[in-house]
């Protein structure tokens, strides 16, 4: 089932939520096939979520980020990233391979982050830091959610080679049977440190080994697990 990836009290007295999805709790992918995305969508937040329609993008491995100025809004836009100051707006990525990421202002502030190799290269999260911190201001912090790991992530050597040269040397590795891979957790780490962001958590699993989650790269699936966020009020329960 969903897991909460964190749990957090701001200095500015708000409290952020980051969840992320399973496959036990269905395909969050924008296609809804059986109709059933909003009930998925309802389960998954439940109270931090109030109820609120999602802030779900088309994603375009971009560096286009949103705005989101109340629940549901700029839903459906072609971009990356979205990000928010306004507690109860449920920002949203789905994700089967690609890097989800969670940047947090300490002054309420939420972006979270579709971050594949090209919208790396293009510096998706840059302007993502850059939105964010005009909107809420700094300092940030990042949560990088599961993501494909090097040892299932063979690349070719043209792209890895533009990769090095964008993201340094870092973000090179090998396979388990020894094949070029990309380091795509240290491709995200390079970038979030070019942006100024220094405090991030990287979630471990991968999602190509790790039964929970769905896999483009070992499986094809179309299916997606999402990473959600959302600003709330703190409760009596919630410790800083």
């Amino acid at each position: 089932m969903s897991r909460v990836l964190a749990r957090r009290v701001l200095p500015s007295g708000h409290l952020v939520v980051v969840e992320m999805s399973e496959i036990a709790d269905g395909d969050l992918a924008v296609a809804d096939p059986d109709g059933h995305l909003e009930e998925r969508r309802r389960s998954l937040t439940g109270d931090n979520g109030c109820g609120s329609a999602w802030t779900w993008l088309n994603q375009a491995h971009g560096v286009s980020v949103v705005t989101v100025e109340e629940p549901g809004g700029a839903a459906g836009a072609e971009a990356d990233a979205a990000v928010t100051s306004q507690p109860g707006c449920v920002l949203a990525v789905q994700v089967a391979d690609c890097a989800p990421v969670a940047l947090i202002s300490d002054n309420g502030g939420l972006a979270v982050v579709h971050a594949g190799w090209r919208g790396l290269a293009a510096g998706v999260l840059e302007r993502a830091s850059e939105t964010l911190m005009g909107l809420a201001g700094g300092p940030l912090s990042a949560l990088v959610g599961p993501c494909i790991h090097s040892c299932c992530y063979e690349f070719g050597c043209d792209d890895l080679a533009e990769l090095v040269q964008e993201l340094g040397p870092e973000v090179e590795a090998e396979t388990r049977d020894g094949r070029p891979a990309l380091d795509l957790p240290a491709a995200v780490v390079a970038s979030l440190e070019r942006a100024g962001v220094s405090d991030f958590e990287i979630d471990g699993a991968c999602t190509s080994c790790d039964d929970r989650y769905w896999s483009y790269r070992a499986t094809g699936s179309g299916r997606r697990q999402a990473m959600v966020g959302v600003i709330t009020e703190r409760t009596g329960t919630d410790v800083v």
